[in-house]
């Protein structure tokens, strides 16, 4: 009962996380991306090479036919004599120019299963390629994901900056005007504008930043417009670590692609295994020759028919330990699996990990922002009314923009991590 409602979970979670979607600008760059960026013409081209492979496999079931024509001077040749009517007459038994022109055909009749196989092989490298296209698909919307929310995130902490330095400004004025008052000292407008300086500076960071994801947007979408949204708004899943490794088991293409190198070396261990088996052919030829008796220079037609097998008696061993090592391939690839549930159950705990501790942060940054306005505006009153020095103002504007970029950090991370999560549960959220 309880496996059965696991897997009515795990169903149930597969179904939702599919549901999902990301908001409509997200989804419209992503399609964008598979549409520009190059790798998929590269791609897609490996699938057509991986079609023509099917098709080549497949004629191991068709006829050969070939055709010769030779020439041949042969001399000396053996001539015997005989007596005719009391005579010696010369025998020549083979002409010194020989002609011979050969349609010749070969036609498998029985193969015990090699052209199957071979072409078995084929389909499985040509789902594989295919494969590779969507895993290709599945990383670069991950990677867009991971420009656009930078953008955001950036665009947001850019404003925040604006936001202090436009009160350094007004600080700044409010300074200049005691100094020219005499109420307070040169050295707090140097020190005023110092500050200004150093945010600027930190703004010059952002927007350099904020330069090169635009860079690596215009890379991977061919468009280098910064996005209108402004919101962390990507999709939250709530999933359990086994649920989670579940969905990616069945969705994400580092699986797919991994429980498809297992059928393709199982493929090739199959093909191996046939190497000994004989093989069976219809020939045949045809044609026009000289040297038939008794007229040996004559051009005449000829043809031959019959059935040929073909049987490996012995190689060496060489057969034995092309097997063992299919084998020894193949069960590489299946370890390779296990592999994949070791290193994902350990990204997948990270991923919740970090949801769950930006979660918290938030929680706790929400009443420290409040506390920090209150501060600086008692901070702005005292220091308007000469009760307090610039200093006191400063460290107030600067609790501030420290906990506020804290916000925009912690729901910056926290998209990301989820965004993270996606990719490894192999959501399809575009």
């Amino acid at each position: 009962m309880k496996k059965y409602l696991f897997s009515l979970l795990i169903t149930f979670s597969f179904f939702a996380a599919d549901a999902q979607q990301a908001n409509p600008e997200l989804q419209s760059l992503i399609k964008q991306s598979f549409n520009y960026f190059p790798r998929f013409r590269e791609l897609e081209e490996g699938v057509k090479a991986n079609e023509q492979r099917v098709g080549l496999a497949a004629t191991g079931r068709n006829p050969v036919i070939t055709g010769d024509a030779s020439y041949t001077y042969v001399n000396p040749v053996t001539k015997v004599n005989f007596p005719v009517n009391g005579e010696n007459k010369e025998l020549q038994f083979q002409p010194n120019h020989n002609f011979n022109t050969t349609l010749s055909i070969a036609y498998p009749v029985i193969d015990f299963g090699k052209t199957k196989l071979n072409v078995e092989k084929a389909k499985e490298e040509l789902l594989l390629s295919k494969q590779n296209i969507e895993f290709t698909k599945a990383q670069l919307a991950s990677q867009v994901t991971s420009i656009y929310y930078s953008i955001i995130y950036l665009q947001k902490a850019i404003t925040v900056q604006d936001s202090v330095i436009a009160v350094l400004e007004a600080n700044r004025q409010q300074v200049e005007t005691r100094y020219k008052n005499g109420d307070a000292l040169q050295l707090d407008v140097i020190t005023m504008q110092n500050n200004i300086d150093i945010e600027q500076n930190r703004k010059v960071d952002l927007q350099n930043s904020l330069d090169k994801q635009r860079n690596l947007l215009s890379y991977a979408t061919g468009s280098d417009k910064l996005p209108a949204g402004r919101d962390f708004d990507f999709i939250q899943l709530a999933q359990n670590t086994d649920a989670a490794l579940e969905s990616a088991r069945h969705n994400n293409y580092d699986y797919i692609i991994a429980r498809e190198r297992v059928k393709l070396a199982e493929a090739g261990t199959a093909i191996v295994r046939k190497g000994t088996a004989p093989s069976i052919n219809l020939i045949g030829n045809t044609g026009f020759k000289n040297g038939f008796q008794p007229e040996i220079m004559q051009y005449r037609y000829n043809y031959a028919a019959g059935v040929g097998i073909s049987v490996p008696i012995y190689d060496g061993g060489r057969q034995r330990r092309q097997v063992k090592l299919a084998e020894s391939e193949t069960r590489q690839q299946e370890l390779g699996i296990e592999t994949l549930d070791n290193q994902y159950r350990k990204d997948i705990e990270q991923a919740r990990s970090d949801i769950r501790s930006n979660q918290e942060r938030l929680q706790h940054t929400e009443g420290q922002i409040s506390a920090a306005r209150e501060a600086l505006r008692i901070a702005q009153s005292r220091f308007k009314n000469g009760i307090s020095t610039n200093v006191e103002l400063l460290n107030a504007n600067t609790n501030l923009q420290k906990v506020e970029l804290a916000r925009i950090q912690y729901e910056y991370q926290l998209t990301t991590a989820n965004a993270e999560l996606a990719r490894l549960m192999g959501v399809l959220y575009w």
